[in-house]
């Protein structure tokens, strides 16, 4: 009764199916089979055949039937979750088991806000949690089953699995030795954890533990930084059509769920590419003046500059990242919870640390002594 591969299916589970047939043709409008049940009415050949099966988390057991017995009484979402998973690994299926709230703040009110989707994934054990309020939840649903559907398809047990390069959708590029490595760096789970799970433990590390970090793949900020640019004039860059915007398409990502999470771009790439300008530079400037002069050349028009000499992406308590970079001289470093190890250091700026205890407390012990009264 395993799913034959042929078409990712998207299984939505809520107790009112009639209210969610206009997501499920907006998921349908992107190529995708799309299943609506009421929980009562889900059937083992709906969870073998499905890529995505997606929970609402509130239900509403008035408008159905139950047992009354606790045992056989899912109260809630994550609960239903639970015998949906152990249905589908009865049956030999391994779809990625999401979460539908429209109350994911009243879910995870303690979790940092621009990490709660992933965090509550993390945490019950699901591939992620979507906010139903969220304008772009039927295209990102339809990214995750298109996504775990060619994981499936083309995870093999053994040593066959190329660690994820074809998935990644990395080319062949002066670089691209490097970006595999970093990939390595990431520790993705890709023999015996990821056979056992087939693939799903792959999965869950890149939606959960790459994408929403700067890993490998780097946000437009990110990238901007390593570029040295404003934010402003990296995106004016990439709206164009310059000789720069075409070559900066080479660092791309454009694998699965490439634009889940916003855009990302190779980390490898981005840094080839400020090496080869650098090399062919002036040295009587400096590195931000001189990356200026080089992109600008390749622009057309004016760019900007960073006119820090350390520039450092900062975040706040709930992880959001600002766009006003600062010097590394006037930031602290973090050690805040989930945080990847692999990943760049986040940092805060340090008059936010000293105006805000909830960001003061998580200030890296190594820097403590930098903030007043530390």
């Amino acid at each position: 009764m395993t799913n034959d591969y042929g078409q990712p299916c998207v299984l939505l589970i809520d107790d009112k199916p009639e209210e969610e047939r206009g997501r499920a043709s907006a998921i349908s409008a992107r190529g995708l089979k799309t299943v609506v049940r009421a929980p009562q009415d889900v059937t083992l050949e709906d969870v073998a055949q499905a890529s995505v099966i997606a929970v609402d988390e509130y239900l509403d057991w008035g408008v159905g039937t139950h047992p009354e017995a606790p045992a056989f009484y899912p109260v809630d979402g994550l609960a239903l979750v639970r015998v949906f998973q152990r249905h589908a690994w009865k049956v030999g299926a391994s779809p990625a088991f999401v979460l539908r709230s429209g109350e994911l703040s009243k879910l995870g009110g303690s979790l940092p806000a621009a990490r709660r989707e992933s965090a509550l994934a993390a945490q019950h054990d699901l591939d992620w949690a979507f906010n139903k309020q969220d304008a772009r939840e039927s295209h990102r649903i339809a990214a995750l089953a298109a996504a775990t559907h060619e994981l499936r398809r083309t995870f093999p047990t053994g040593d066959a699995w190329d660690g994820g390069v074809a998935w990644l959708g990395l080319a062949d590029h002066e670089w691209s030795d490097i970006a595999a490595a970093q990939v390595d760096a990431c520790r993705p789970p890709d023999h015996s954890v990821a056979d056992y799970t087939s693939g799903s433990s792959w999965l869950r590390w890149f939606a959960q533990r790459i994408l929403p970090y700067p890993t490998f793949l780097l946000s437009d900020l990110h990238a901007s930084v390593r570029l040295r640019l404003p934010l402003a004039d990296f995106k004016s860059v990439l709206a164009s059509d310059s000789l720069l915007a075409r070559k900066m398409e080479e660092f791309r990502y454009s694998g699965n769920l490439h634009d889940f999470h916003g855009r990302r771009w190779w980390r490898a790439g981005i840094d080839h590419f400020v090496d080869s300008l650098l090399a062919e530079g002036d040295w009587d400037v400096s590195e931000g003046e001189l990356l200026a002069e080089k992109l600008t050349e390749l622009h057309g028009s004016d760019l900007g500059a960073l006119p820090h000499k350390h520039p450092v992406v900062v975040i706040d308590a709930d992880y959001t990242e600002s766009e006003w970079v600062v010097d590394s001289s006037d930031a602290v470093r973090l050690s805040p919870d989930l945080w990847p190890v692999f990943a760049d250091e986040p940092w805060a700026s340090i008059d936010d640390a000293e105006d805000d205890p909830h960001i003061r407390s998580l200030v890296a012990r190594e820097d403590q002594n930098r903030i007043s009264g530390g």
